[in-house]
């Protein structure tokens, strides 16, 4: 496979010209067609929107609304993309994102190498919430994805990060004085390639064994083991004749794992078989960027994509998706709420963030359209009602409070811990 850079996925990722936006108010979409085999409309959100308070968004199906208020912004320098709460106590107030450096022109040379830069801010977030401000600086290449393990190895809250050089990169999070992250261990995952995401095997239970999937832009997916000796190399193979831009476990039984590529498949392997997956859906009509399974509801998956729907499946039916809704614009992260199993956090590209309520099917419930650029990043806070979300060229991070209310009927469906 040919070498690519980070500017040469951004341009993947968009897969869109940037005009000036009309003020009308209504969405513009262009078609366009993406990979050779993906077939997309994005919907660009008009550059107004209602003040810093998230929008609610009245569908009619969902009994709950939103209140989202930003509190704060911070320039992140290079471009984010990525932004995590640490689920590990003491320590649900600290937060990283995520970034890299975009080259702005292909033929500048000098910018091309810097392409290959990237930054993890560590922030402590105070009780106030009122500032960021990180602590801590660690200079890397550039970061395509960041995860926490949601349980401590070795006594240290540990987070993964992958690269655009093909890295899996794993830190300990340490208390010298003040908190800061220090490499622990490193794997090359591939060369000329971009790992493009990971997801921890641990994310629902703890165990001995704490696995990691790796997609990359070959197409390829690679599982590996942490432990006391470092990262050990467990598996690797090729799922995707385009980019594999997501890999994630099956928490309920992490032998189980899935697959999305730009080739618009779905696919789920089970590790203890070898001989291809044991199930592809072709449904989605453009290429598959996230998914996620419930860790407070078995057999219950989300799935994101280019064609801009979230889809809602049963993990033990891949035929078809119990359900799908548009959120108007190309679904890159999605992530369940840590205290309310039936609330989604939803990274929408060029139609901003969306708060989705997950009943028999997927209702938007909020946006978020405070944010100038292409929506990548995003998070709930483990210990608060608080939320943080980053964008691209913008190089920005927002801390955001969010409040659910919800009526007695929308609390009979949800199970609150």
């Amino acid at each position: 496979m040919e070498a690519m850079d980070i500017q040469a996925v951004e341009s993947k990722l968009s897969d869109v010209t940037v005009t000036a936006i009309p003020m009308s108010g209504k969405n513009v979409h262009k078609e366009l067609g993406h990979g050779g085999s993906s077939h997309a409309t994005i919907s660009t959100v008009p550059a107004s929107s209602p003040s810093s308070v998230g929008k609610d968004k009245d569908n009619g199906t969902s009994n709950m609304n939103v209140t989202w208020r930003n509190i704060c912004k911070w320039n992140t320098e290079y471009s984010a993309d990525s932004v995590e709460w640490c689920p590990v106590e003491p320590h649900k107030n600290v937060l990283v994102c995520g970034t890299y450096e975009l080259a702005e022109s292909d033929e500048d040379q000098l910018a091309q190498k810097q392409t290959r830069l990237g930054k993890i801010f560590l922030f402590v977030i105070n009780q106030d919430a009122t500032e960021i401000k990180p602590i801590q600086t660690v200079n890397t290449s550039g970061i395509l994805d960041l995860k926490w393990c949601n349980h401590k190895l070795e006594g240290h809250a540990v987070l993964a990060a992958v690269t655009s050089i093909g890295e899996l990169r794993i830190y300990r999070l340490f208390n010298d004085e003040t908190l800061n992250l220090k490499l622990w261990s490193e794997h090359v995952i591939g060369q000329d390639i971009l790992a493009l995401s990971l997801d921890w095997s641990t994310n629902k239970t703890d165990s001995d064994v704490h696995n990691l999937v790796v997609s990359d832009s070959s197409g390829c997916v690679t599982i590996l083991t942490v432990n006391g000796n470092g990262i050990e190399k467990r598996l690797s193979w090729r799922a995707h004749g385009f980019e594999a831009w997501i890999g994630a476990f099956n928490y309920w039984d992490t032998n189980l794992l899935y697959s999305g590529g730009d080739d618009c498949l779905l696919k789920c392997f089970d590790v203890r078989v070898q001989d291809g997956p044991v199930a592809v859906n072709k449904s989605h009509e453009a290429g598959v960027t996230s998914i996620r399974s419930n860790v407070d509801v078995e057999h219950q998956l989300l799935t994101g994509s280019y064609d801009e729907k979230v889809r809602l499946w049963d993990a033990r039916k891949m035929k078809s998706c119990i359900s799908e809704t548009c959120v108007n614009g190309g679904v890159w992260r999605l992530k369940w709420h840590p205290n309310t199993p039936n609330v989604v956090l939803a990274a929408c590209m060029y139609g901003g963030f969306r708060i989705l309520h997950i009943d028999d099917g997927v209702n938007v419930v909020s946006e978020y359209l405070e944010h100038c650029s292409i929506a990548y990043g995003a998070d709930w806070c483990h210990g608060r009602d608080l939320v943080a979300t980053c964008s691209f060229y913008d190089r920005s991070l927002h801390l955001s409070e969010i409040q659910l209310n919800l009526d007695s009927k929308c609390r009979s469906k949800l199970v609150i811990k």
